[in-house]
Order: structure tokens, then sequence, then C-alpha cells
């Protein structure tokens, strides 16, 4: 039985400008739709990374990656306890040089956004407030004298490192729920000491009480860490997978938030902007949280259907803390139990600049957004009577962004956990477009058009989700990812002819005997793996692609690289030097003992201070070599040590532990203590407890690096 789903589409409200209140001469605006430079709308692609969380000289490769995966600006918070441990003495040197990792970004191509507190969160001890302040009795984060006194001195230090340096935005404090007045104030410091931007954000989650002029913006995750280990699942995260217009999600910082939750702030009309975006999640002692790549995409997508305008990912990057003690910890009176040194959040890009599978996840998104994100910016979403919403999981959740002639129909058919039905005999009616009956497979997630200019031609509507537009053999290319399960179809205002395609399908749209347009159709796994480099598609399995056609394979893609590109004449396989890995010797020095007995702080398991019962093995190492160790292993904690120094550490959640040469320094071998699981603590594992101890491959990755 055919089941029609309808939405008939208004005309959009006209675009009006914003409450929003500039402090820089600049062409970037804010309009009550969209973000805009020079009157038009663009759609940034922003993605959270902490330049003194990961070693200097990793920021290049780590900055590469995230603009080859398609993010337009890097944020990043100033940690002001990474900076100023002891009053008066402030470091802005090394990893902690805020100004050359500021200019790295540029050199990139990446636009600036700095968050600059003096609170932060971040999984940071005090939340990045130092201790000396901290324990100063001074009234925190308020309008008291004393205390904007020293925030003014702070904020003279890092105007002096960042002056002359252009932002697209910055924030002030973060996760402020109830103090307006504050946020004015340390804006109208950060301003007169030269801090300068055309956006001001304030994170607006939480029902939070913004004061006029500030942006705000929004978050959600596809897991939470900051919940007992018990609750499953957290409904409130798993709401993010629903497109619509609700734009809070009050479980972000909710155990840092005294009270109850309040209901979601009235505000003057803002678009749709996000800084937020789970690309991951990282563990808490209590809770190991392992989120896959189609969860984050998946996310993604349903706050693309929901009309976001910014899409703005926390965390982008992994990282590491500086040095020991500067994590949320329950010594701290933190109500959740970190590593000290890892900060491990299942990123998209691992804190060596080697790449996730949500990365790639991600690029085919961002490559879209890349093309038809300024088209996209400016329309504004729709929802139908029949789209449901949390916490349903039976019905289909679908929506049409549209500028009243033209637009997308959106599906998030994925739920974390949660095999939701397929949906046989779907027909999309959007306005005058009427899309074929298809069948909507369990996992089907996809943005498709219709209305779509193409050259001299408009395809009606395509059941495939574009991915980017090129040129070649003279005509503009539509390649898209056919979503898995459904047939490719498309109509178009020309004469259309499947013709042979060396991968995927292809469709040449003629009119009057001449080629106005082509598309190229391929399979999910193909458009995960497409990148775009001087015009060109580029297929490159495993790899980091940029925009200049530099190319970097790492890991198991290094063994055995593969590499395309689409010339006029079809694929042309490019010749690529394997790099070499090389397994590692691992010497057990002594088996794990008995798991020690646990401790909990407010209901919540905390690490275990007794390394007695630790396994420990050693690993010679090379100083020369500039390759990262890769550790699989099992275990419920570990540490790795040079002499007396701790260099890494690790939460156990199924995933490899990766220790760089730069945090090896110059050792010649490491010690790696790994403490076995306790079935009975109380620890939310993505598996089975792992109750042994002891690592099960040790290698050094190898990299390879071409050009196209």
């Amino acid at each position: 039985m055919t089941r029609v789903h309808t939405l008939p589409l208004p005309t959009p409200a006209a675009e009006e400008q914003a409450a929003i209140r500039p402090s820089a001469v600049s062409d970037v605006d804010v309009s009550t739709q969209s973000v805009r430079q020079g009157g038009i709308p663009v759609f940034p692609i922003s993605g959270e990374i902490h330049y003194s969380r990961i070693p200097r000289e990793k920021w290049m490769p780590v900055l590469t990656a995230a603009r080859a995966g398609g993010l337009t600006h890097v944020s990043t918070y100033v940690l002001w306890n990474h900076h100023e441990p002891v009053r008066g003495r402030p470091d802005f040197t090394g990893d902690l040089d805020v100004r050359a990792f500021l200019e790295t970004a540029r050199e990139v191509g990446l636009g600036l956004i700095l968050r600059i507190g003096p609170y932060a969160h971040a999984e940071a001890r005090h939340g990045g407030l130092p201790d000396w302040l901290v324990d100063s009795a001074l009234p925190l984060r308020t309008n008291d004298p004393a205390y904007l006194a020293e925030v003014e001195r702070w904020y003279a230090l890092l105007a002096e490192q960042v002056r002359g340096i252009p932002f697209f935005s910055i924030q002030v404090d973060n996760e402020l729920y109830d103090g307006a007045d504050h946020l004015s104030r340390l804006r109208e410091m950060a301003e007169r000491l030269g801090l300068r931007a055309p956006v001001w954000t304030a994170t607006g989650w939480g029902g939070a009480q913004l004061p006029d002029g500030f942006l705000p913006v929004y978050g959600g995750y596809p897991e939470s860490f900051w919940v007992d280990a018990d609750v499953e699942p957290d409904l409130r995260s798993h709401a993010n997978f629903y497109p619509s217009p609700r734009r809070d999600d009050d479980s972000i910082g909710a155990d840092h938030r005294a009270g109850e939750p309040v209901a979601e702030a009235v505000r003057a009309p803002h678009p749709f902007t996000t800084c937020e975006l789970g690309s991951g999640m990282t563990s808490a002692y209590h809770r190991r949280l392992d989120v896959p790549a189609a969860d984050v995409a998946a996310l993604a997508m349903a706050k693309l259907a929901s009309g976001s305008v910014w899409q703005g990912y926390y965390m982008y990057a992994d990282g590491r803390n500086p040095r020991r003690g500067l994590q949320e910890s329950h010594a701290a009176a933190g109500p959740n139990d970190f590593p000290e040194i890892a900060y491990d959040f299942g990123a998209p890009v691992q804190v060596d600049g080697a790449t996730r599978p949500s990365w790639a996840a991600l690029r085919r998104q961002h490559l879209m957004l890349a093309r038809w994100g300024s088209t996209l910016a400016a329309m504004p979403a729709f929802f139908a009577e029949d789209a449901v919403d949390s916490p349903d999981v039976s019905g289909l959740r679908w929506s049409v962004r549209s500028n009243g002639s033209s637009g997308f129909v959106f599906v998030v058919n994925r739920h974390p956990g949660v095999d939701l039905p397929a949906h046989e005999g779907v027909r999309f009616e959007v306005g005058e477009t009427v899309f074929p009956e298809v069948d909507i497979p369990t996992g089907a997630v996809f943005a498709w058009p219709f209305g779509m200019p193409l050259g001299d031609a408009t395809v009606h509507w395509l059941t495939a989700q574009p991915v980017t537009e090129v040129l070649w053999r003279g005509a503009p290319l539509l390649v898209a990812a056919a979503t898995d399960g459904i047939p490719a179809q498309l109509s178009a205002d020309a004469d259309v002819t499947e013709i042979a395609a060396d991968r995927g399908r292809m469709w040449e749209l003629t009119r009057d005997g001449g080629v106005v347009a082509r598309v190229l159709v391929l399979d999910e796994a193909d458009a995960d793996v497409i990148a775009v480099a001087d015009g060109r598609v580029v297929w490159a399995l495993g790899a980091v692609v940029t925009d200049g056609g530099a190319v970097s394979f790492a890991g198991d893609a290094a063994a055995s690289p593969r590499l395309e590109v689409l010339d006029d004449g079809g694929w042309v396989a490019v010749e690529v030097e394997p790099g070499h890995a090389a397994e590692v010797a691992v010497t057990l020095e002594r088996s794990a003992g008995a798991p020690p007995a646990g401790a909990e702080q407010g209901g919540r398991a905390s690490i275990p201070a007794e390394w007695d019962a630790a396994a420990i093995v050693t690993i010679a190492v090379d100083p020369a070599d500039e390759r990262t160790l890769r550790l699989e292993w099992i275990g419920d904690v570990a540490r790795a040590w040079v002499g007396d120094r701790l260099v890494s550490d690790a939460l156990w959640t199924g995933r490899p532990w990766r220790i760089p040469a730069d945090l090896r320094g110059d050792a010649t071998e490491l010690r790696i203590e790994i403490l076995p699981g306790k079935p009975s603590a109380r620890v939310r594992f993505p598996s089975p407890a792992p109750v042994r101890a002891g690592i099960t491959r040790a290698e050094l990755e190898g990299r390879t690096h071409a050009r196209v």
C-alpha cells in the first residue's frame, strides 16, 4: 500500500536583520534566517580543535585533515589554567602558542572562532579556571569587581597575543544560564581590550537567558557521558535524531548546572546555528562510549533537516592535556572522573592527524554544503503533520527545506541502538513535485533534491543525495550518493539517458542532441571516499585529500593505498608506493592481579588510585621513528610512562590506543600499566567488561604521501 507524505510549500518569510550587534567592521552579518557575507548567505562548518591539547608538531596535519574534511572554520577554547597555573606567570610558548596555532589555521584556509572563557567546561579542571582563582574565595562568574579585575588582566594578556588576527566570531564564558548581565560585561571588557569579531555567540542550551546582541548557538550529542552508568538510553540525547523545530538540548552540561532544566528560552528571531554537534563522544570513567560513524552522520543530517545554517562540531579532533592534573575529576570535586592526559573524543580526526570513519561520513555532507550550502542556508525548514518526533520510534522522520520552488527532502531513519522499521511504499509529494514510490530501509539517512538547477537543466527530483558538482567533458557533472536499498532515479527538464560508467551509474541530460549535464550516482561506500582536488573528482580509500591535490594515507590504508582520478577519459589509477607498518615486540614484565576495590563519588565510579594489580609490559621504541604507535589492548584503564613521566593514558572503549612520536619524545622504551576491569563495577561499557589486562597487538603505523 502506498503511503503518501505530503507537504505544501509556503513562501518563506523575507529575511530581516537579526538582533545581533557587530563589534568589527566587516561584511559579515546575521539575518533572521542565515549568516551572510556581503549580503549573500554562507554556511559555516566549524569544528572544535584545542591547540593546547595537541602537540605543536601535529597542528599542521590535524588542521590540514580538518580543512580537507570540509571545515570552513576552526573553533578553539583558550583554557586559562593551561596558560597561567601560577598567577602572574603566563605561558604562551610551545604547545601553548595560541597565535602560532591561529596563524597555522589561516595558512590552511580556515576561518577563526575564539572561545575565550574565562570558564570553558571542556572536561577541564574547574572548567579551565586556575586553581589559584578558584581558591581565592572570589564570587566566580559574576560581576564582582575583584573577579572582573582578574578576568580583565587575563583578557589583556590574551588580546596582546592575538592582536591583528581577524576572527569570524568570539564567545565569552560558556554554559552560563542566568548571567546575561555578566556576559554583556565580559563582552564590553573584551572589546575594550581589542578583541573583536563581527559575530558574538553564547551557548543557548538549558534555556539559557542571553543578552541582546549575542547569537545563541546550540548543540546536540549522539550519546552522553554525563549521566549515570545505568541510564540506558539517554532519551534527551537521542531526541537529537529527529528533524524538529526544537533547538535546545537541555542535557548538555546538566551535571554542572544547579536545579531542574528550564524550558527553551523564547528569543528574538535568530537563525538556527550550532557549535557543539557531537562528532563523537568522550568517556568518563563510569560511562564508556564508542559512537558509530553512522550515528555521527545521522545526527548531523538531523540538524540540517531541522534548519541548521551553521554546523559546528565538538570535538572535531582528539587531544591530550599538556600536563597532569588538568582534567575534570572527582579529586577536584567534579561530577565525572576522567584520565589525566587523554582527551579522546572518538573524534573524526585523531591527535596525530589520522582520521576515523566519521571524518569521511561527515565529509560527504560537507562536500554537499560546499556546493549548495549558500542555497540551503536561505531555505527554512518545514515539518509535515505526519512527521514524528521524540520519543516515537515507529513513524517516519522527515522534513523539507525549501525556498518555495526548490529544496531538499530529508529523512533520518536511524536511531542509536534501535533498528527503526523500514517504511514501504513511501511517496513524497512536496508542493508540485511528486517523487516516485520507494521503500525506505532501516538505517536510511538522506537529503534528496528537487527543482535543482544543473547547468542549463533542472533536475525535477533525484532519489540520491548530492555530493558535489564539477565540470567534466565540457558539461556540469552532478556527483551523488545512492541510498543503500533504494534504486537511484531522476527526472529532469531534458532527455535522460543512462550510459555506461566504470563506477556507479551515470545519466546524460541532453537537449536538441547536445549534452547539457550529467549525473553520476555512486554507492554509499564509494561516495564516502570521494574528494575534490583542483576541480577534479578523486577516489581515495582511507586518505586525506586537500584542495591542492596532496594525498595522505594512514593506518591500514597506507599499506595498500588506492587512488583514482576522474579524467575526461574516465577513472585513471594513480600509482602510489605503500607505506610501511611494523609490528612491535611487547615484553610482559608482570601479569595483572585482582582488580582493585572500586571507589565512588556521587554514585559514580572513580578511576582506581591503586595500581599494584596492574599488568606491566615494556615496548622498545626508536626515538627517531616518527610513526604513531598503535596499541590494541584489553583492560579497564591504562597508562604509558617514560621513566617517571606519564606520557599517555586511556580508558578502554574497544578503540585502539594511539601514542604519537611527539608524546614519546626521546624515549627508547615505554612502560605500560594496564588494570583489569572489575565485572561488578558500576561502569557502563560498550561491550562486556574487559576483565583481562594486556596488549593484543602493537605496531608502528605506516603513512603514505602522494599527489594528484
